[in-house]
């Protein structure tokens, strides 16, 4: 974000006679500092650090202008006034400290939001080193709903790769046991002819179906002591891992089986990805300028060195009465009106930025999550 500036401090202080504008000048840098430096904020701790600074310059300064105040009250006390001027004097008054604690909480904004800014778009270009985020076409067709989409697209890729992964696993596991099963599957028909053939059938059946004792007790029932002890390893061997060999249709039993789903697979992780590569970024993007939007909301209230000066023009009409009902109404116009504009509707904006921002960068943390665990993730 960049700093908005409105009018010059030193200039509106020495105009409205308040001799305060190197405090005032030396607040704006202090909270201005606290706001740049908190953009390397990297946890909770550290804002809360810098948080807690803003506060602390907040007191400081407007201590130092409320020792100003009463200076200025006992200075003009006893002096004639007009009943209008004790009217805007009182409302002034009223308002201080209301006004005091709202430009607090658009500092507090003001860090946060330039700091979600800053995070956000580093995340976005180490995540999408290829792209431009200024082209126009990186928000072409996206809005709220493909959220839902994308966190939609996200589950179905993550379930992808665990399933990559798990057929990988699959593939070590059965190029132990494919040898094995040929074996038996040459020898069973070599030793026993046709009645060989059925037996392999029958105990391959019941691997599939994962009924192990019946595929042992088939094997138990070989005569040929090798090949009896060849299918209880087999039957051992499955046994052991068939939750990683378990398919839709029962256990696989060979690395060959893995080719079809492996097809299937590509299908539809070529689909998801299609759809991720379209939208994923330009999603992020769009929170992005989502983001940007929320700092020109926030810049409609108001500029931290105008706020500065607004508050030393109520302070200002709080202390000095006089007995210019003319002049009275001038400062109506020119103090009262537009503070009261921020109190009752600018400042209210505040909660609703504070929440929109919060759900953006809730938003924006998982997407960066999901992406950042399936680059790291993904098989080659």
């Amino acid at each position: 974000m960049q700093l908005l500036d409105s009018e010059q401090l030193e200039y509106a202080f020495q105009l409205h006679g308040i001799t305060l504008e190197a405090q005032a000048r030396q607040f704006y840098a202090d909270v201005w500092g606290t706001i740049q430096r908190a953009e390397k904020a990297r946890d909770q701790k550290d804002i809360a650090s810098f948080e807690k600074e803003l506060r602390n310059h907040c007191q400081s300064y407007f201590g130092i202008v409320h020792e100003w105040q009463q200076d200025e009250e006992e200075h003009n006390e006893g002096k004639a006034c007009c009943a209008l001027s004790k009217e805007h004097a009182r409302e002034a008054y009223t308002d201080i400290p209301a006004f005091e604690k709202q430009f607090l909480r658009y500092a507090m904004c003001y860090l946060e939001l330039n700091r979600a800014l800053i995070r956000t778009r580093v995340q976005i270009s180490v995540l999408a080193k290829d792209c431009d985020l200024e082209n126009p076409s990186m928000i072409l067709e996206i809005n709220h709903g493909t959220g839902a989409l994308l966190s939609r697209a996200h589950k179905e890729r993550h379930a992808i790769m665990e399933k990559r992964l798990r057929i990988e696993r699959a593939r070590v596991i059965l190029q132990v046991s494919d040898p094995i099963m040929e074996e038996l599957g040459k020898d069973l028909p070599r030793l026993m002819g046709h009645e060989g053939d059925h037996q392999l059938t029958l105990f391959k059946g019941a691997l599939r179906k994962s009924n192990f004792a019946k595929a042992e007790k088939i094997a138990s029932s070989w005569k040929d002591g090798h090949l009896s002890s060849t299918g209880k390893i087999l039957t051992a061997i499955m046994r052991r891992n068939a939750v990683e060999l378990t398919a839709q249709d029962g256990l696989m039993l060979h690395s060959g089986e893995l080719s079809l789903i492996t097809a299937f697979l590509r299908g539809d992780e070529a689909r998801v990805n299609d759809f991720m590569n379209k939208h994923n970024v330009p999603y992020m993007v769009y929170q992005y300028r989502n983001l940007i939007h929320l700092g020109y909301t926030l810049g409609k209230i108001g500029s931290i060195e105008g706020l500065i000066i607004q508050h030393a023009k109520l302070v200002t009409l709080a202390s000095r009465l006089h007995n210019d009902a003319d002049y009275a109404k001038t400062q109506e116009q020119t103090v009262l009106m537009p503070a009261r504009a921020l109190l009752q509707t600018k400042f209210t904006t505040l909660g609703a930025i504070f929440d929109e921002m919060e759900t953006i960068l809730l938003v924006l943390d998982k997407l960066f999550v999901q992406t950042k665990d399936y680059m790291a993730h993904s098989p080659s």
